[in-house]
This record gives structure tokens, sequence and C-alpha cells, in this order.
């Protein structure tokens, strides 16, 4: 007898069963209600929990198209229980990960209020900003931790009673990486400021369909370019726009913490302040002064936030939401208040920043001393008169570049005087092109005796209590590998390095390693315009501070090169490129992009 046709072959894949609501998963715990989306090897719905009589989310997690099970169904669970480390307002708890043999479920607390399909139908572009405060802070988190959100889809986002965007449905891909996350927040922002979603959506989404549909595709322009939220959405503010733009550029912007210190400051937070770190200061974060856990719906007492994690029964580990609530629960105080005036305040513990105090903080900006202020201040009177009255007339924008060119060509007068008057021949100018051609001619000379000096590697480095991360870290070497067409560069920032109350960070540098301790005499660098630098000499790749460096000299970039002679040169295995001033990539846009380093010695 011949074999039963009835036995399926062993290399085909089996079909994922039909999911449909009022049918039981899991055993028959969980209730499915409505569905909410998905893409290939994942589902969203959600479900009633039958034995705790909770709403929950559900994503079922199972392998990709002609995958055999369970392919890259268990990388997807493996990665998301990861998340159950992540303590922020923008992620759903992870309350359990049920796996099976051909996948899994991911078990997510439920996020009442709505989809943001729902959310943008009529956008509210004055709110936008604010609601990706918690999403951009998980994404920080997430990347602090190695670990990636998974931003890849709106249908994965709810938008809580009180406007906060959150993500509800977690399912974390291996396409995915922490640029993607912060190409989704700057998605999310775009969808909340036009109403239409501007990525290409995950492959499969087609086969899913949310019981609110989904956002209309963004318009684009006939170059297939991403039209401005300025210009797709009505009444939305530039710096909004930016911000959105930016995220959504992979190159602009490739940290999760960048875009958070730019949300806490159009928030008109300080970037890296306490009350901008987080959603408030008790901890993980919640409704500043109201006492409300974080996640926990708006009346909702601390007791119930924290017991909505008890009694999981999880197949994979009981603990993933107990040890969580318990943790939020401790945190929230007595119970919410459900004071509509402090849910409005809940991204910082610190009180609403005074227009005044605010005008001023934008002042400083610009300079980076109390004297460089004073004279930035009087400049900026003269140049916003020259360009035109009213000064609501002029972006904020463009009265940041005139004031810093005033400021800048200020500083190089004043510099260049002493140089005219010590000339004592009554003509100072042409003094001062002698001694320029007699500093050209000993820089050559000092070049033509040194020899190069070999770099086995480049890292870029910050001090361990710098805002943000020291990005780009794997391009780095591209400064050292003698072809000019490769490159290093920072991200994109909306303010000028510094320590003022306005600047996200000090500086950032390029730590490069010789291959042995040697003095090195000259430092050439080939970079984009006007960028300044300092070279250090340090005694270890990773120093904690800058103090742990030793300034051998300063530079700055002119015609795209700058060459540093160190007058008293130190022996040392690792060499700073410390960056104290970044160059202007467009308004309210600074960044750095070094080609080449070269040291002789």
């Amino acid at each position: 007898m011949g074999q039963s046709n009835d036995v399926p072959a062993r290399d085909v894949p089996p079909t994922p069963p039909r999911l449909a609501a009022g049918g039981l998963v899991a055993g028959g715990r969980y209730e499915l209600l409505r569905q909410h989306g998905g893409m290939s090897g994942q589902a969203f719905w959600e479900a009633r929990d039958r034995r705790l009589d909770r709403t929950v989310a559900l994503t079922f997690v199972d392998p990709l198209p002609g995958e055999q099970p369970p392919g890259s169904a268990t990388g997807v669970l493996d990665r998301t229980v990861a998340l159950t480390g992540v303590y922020s307002d923008g992620l759903a708890r992870v309350l359990d990960v049920i796996r099976g043999r051909a996948g899994g479920i991911v078990v997510t607390e439920w996020i009442p209020g709505q989809s943001l399909a729902a959310a943008v139908a009529a956008p509210d572009p004055d709110s936008a900003v604010r609601a990706v405060w918690g999403l951009s802070d998980a994404a920080t988190i997430s990347e602090e931790k190695g670990l990636v959100l998974g931003l890849d889809s709106p249908d994965r986002v709810r938008l809580t009673e009180d406007g906060r965007a959150v993500l509800a449905f977690p399912g974390v891909r291996a396409d995915v990486d922490s640029r993607s996350d912060v190409r989704g927040l700057g998605a999310v922002l775009y969808a909340l400021l036009t109403g239409a979603w501007p990525m290409d959506l995950p492959e499969g989404s087609d086969a899913h369909g949310p019981v609110d549909g989904r956002p209309g595709a963004a318009e684009r322009d006939d170059d297939d370019e991403l039209v401005d939220p300025t210009v797709a959405g009505s009444g939305v503010a530039p710096d909004s726009a930016v911000l959105a733009m930016r995220s959504l550029d992979g190159t602009a912007v490739s940290s999760a913490d960048t875009v958070r210190a730019m949300v806490a400051s159009e928030l008109g937070s300080v970037p890296g302040s306490p009350s901008a770190a987080r959603p408030a200061a008790a901890g993980v974060g919640g409704t500043a002064g109201s006492g409300q856990a974080p996640g926990q719906a708006p009346g909702q007492s601390a007791g119930q936030s924290a017991g909505r994690s008890a009694g999981l029964g999880s197949s994979t580990g009981s603990d993933l939401g107990t040890t969580r609530g318990a943790d939020r629960g401790a945190n929230s105080g007595a119970g919410a208040s459900g004071d509509a005036s402090d849910s409005e305040h809940w991204f910082t513990a610190a009180e609403p920043t005074d227009p005044d105090v605010q005008k001023r903080r934008w002042q400083i900006m610009a300079g980076v001393s109390a004297a460089a202020v004073v004279a930035i201040v009087v400049l900026a009177v003269w140049m916003l008169g020259a360009l035109g009255g009213d000064r609501n007339d002029t972006p904020l924008s463009a009265q940041l570049d005139a004031i810093e060119r005033a400021a800048q060509a200020s500083r190089e007068s004043a510099t260049a005087s002493p140089q005219a008057e010590g000339s004592g021949d009554g003509s100072g100018a042409s003094g001062s092109d002698n001694e320029d051609d007699a500093e050209k001619d000993d820089a050559a000379e000092k070049k033509a005796d040194a020899s190069p000096i070999e770099v086995s590697t480049v890292t870029s480095w910050q001090p361990a209590a710098s805002n943000g991360n020291a990005e780009n870290s794997g391009s780095a070497p591209n400064v050292v590998d003698g072809d000019p067409s490769t490159s290093w560069s920072t991200d994109t920032y909306r303010d000028q390095f510094g320590t003022g109350p306005g600047a996200f960070k000090p500086g950032i540098g390029l730590m490069l390693t010789l291959d042995e301790a040697v003095e090195v005499r000259v430092l050439e660098l080939s970079a984009e315009e006007d960028i300044r630098f300092e070279v250090r000499a340090s005694e270890s790749a990773n120093p904690t501070s800058l103090d742990d460096t030793t300034r051998l000299g300063s530079g700055r970039v002119s015609d795209g090169e700058a060459t540093v002679e160190i007058d008293a040169p130190e022996k040392a295995e690792y060499i700073l490129v410390w960056i104290t001033r970044l160059g202007t990539a467009g308004p309210q846009a600074y960044n750095a992009t070094v080609s080449e380093v070269e040291l002789l010695g």
C-alpha cells in the first residue's frame, strides 16, 4: 500500500491559526475582542483576561511566511522580554510572555484611550510634541540598555486619555535598531502634527485590518521628498516641524536621547535637567505633584495600578509584571488626585517657564561668557532692527543665526585689534600679514621635520556626566583611513555646544589610540568650516571627565583645514580631539563632520 495522501509534507510550514473576535486563546484564558493591526509574523489584539477580569493587549508572534517554526518568532519574544527592564511611561508594561512550539503571545497592560489612527483623524499640533515625550524617554532608556523599542508601525501606538503616546503592542523584530526607533519617533510626531504617516508600513500590514484603520500616507513632492509638516498640516509650529523632520532623517539625528532633549526643550525645560530627564522627579515618571503612578489612568488609585500586575500565572516567569508593578506602586504615592491642572504638566515636576525667563535663556545660548552675552544682546538689537521692525516677524532661527554671526564678527575684531596696534609702524594690517606669513613658514618648517604617527584605533568619546551619548563611534575610524571621501559626523543639534543653560552638552571628542606613547608635535585636521576644537593628551582611552586629560593646544577649521602646533608636547598613548564648537548646518542646526586627522611627531 502506498503512503496516505493525508500526511502533510514536512517541508511545508504550518499556517498560523486564524484569529477572530470572540475566540479564546492561551487555554481559554483570553477572549479576543478587537483587532488593532499587525504585520508579517505579528498580530495585535485587544482581549479580556477572563481569569482576572481585566482588559489586556496581546501581540501574537508567529514565524514569518516560509519559515519553519519557531523561526524568527523566538528572537522576537526574547527581545521583547528584555523590554521588561525599561521603566517608562512611553512603554506598556509586559505582563506575561506565553511561548509555544510555533511562536508565542506577548501580554501587556491595556492602554485606555484611542489608537494613533483615531487620534490623528483630527490633528492637534499644539499637543503633539508633549505627546511624544514618553515615547522618546522609552526609546532613550532602551538605547542606554543596549535594547531596541521597535517603533516601526502606527498600529503599535496608542494615546492615553490624557494624550500621551505609548508603545502599546511591543514586538521587537530583527530588522529594527536604535536608528529606526529615532525615525519612528519622528514618524509618530509627524502623524500627530499632520494626520498622515510618513514611513512605509512593515511588510504584511495589509493582511491585518485595525478596527480604527490607519493614518493615510504622507504627501510627497515632485522629487518624492516628504512634504514639511508646516505645509502638510495646519497650524504647525516651525520648531515642531523641524523636530519631526530631523528625527525622520536617519543621518541628522541618530540618538533617541537627542530627540528626548529636543522634546524637553520644546516643552520649555532645559535639556538635561532633572525635570527633563524623566517625566517626574520621583522616579520612573507620572503626574508631577499628583501622586499618580506612571501609566495609571486618571482617578485610579496607586493600589489599583500595582494590583494590575498581580497573579499572572506566567508560563515563562510570573514575576514579569509583579516586580514592575510593585516598583511603580511604591513610587506613586498614596493615590491619584485626578486634578486636571496636574495632568496638564505630567511631563515635568518644574513650574512652567516664565516667558521672560525663556527669552533670556535664548539670548544666553548665543554666548559663552557673561561679557559675550552683553555684547551679543547689543548686537542682537541692531541686527533685528536691520532685519526689519517687529521681532515677531523674524523667525527665531533667523534671529539666533544673525546674533551668532554678529557675535562671531565681534570676537574676531577684538582678537585682530591688539595685533594691529602692536605692529608699531602705523601699518597694522601689513604687520599682521607679515606675522601670519612668518607663522605659516614656521608651521611648514615644523611639518617638514616631523614624521607621521600611526594610529591603531579611533572611537568617539564624551565625559561620563554629559547628556546623550558619544554618537556614531562606529564611523570614527574613517578619520584615519587616508580616504577624504569617508568621514565621521556628530548628530545635528538645535543648540551650539557650550556650558550655558541652553546647551545640551559641552562638546564631543574623537579619542585616538596610538601604537605607543609618543610626543605629538603637529595635528592636522580636515573638516567642515568653523569647527573649533582642542587637542588633549589622555592616560586612558576612556577617561571619566575632561579634567582627566591635558590640554596641548587648540584649533579652528578654515577653508576645510586646521593645523595645530603643540609647543609643549607630552608623551601620550591617547590623543583626544575635543570638539567645542560645531559648524552651522542651517537654521537651528549645528553639527560637525571630520574627514581626516593626521598626527606628526
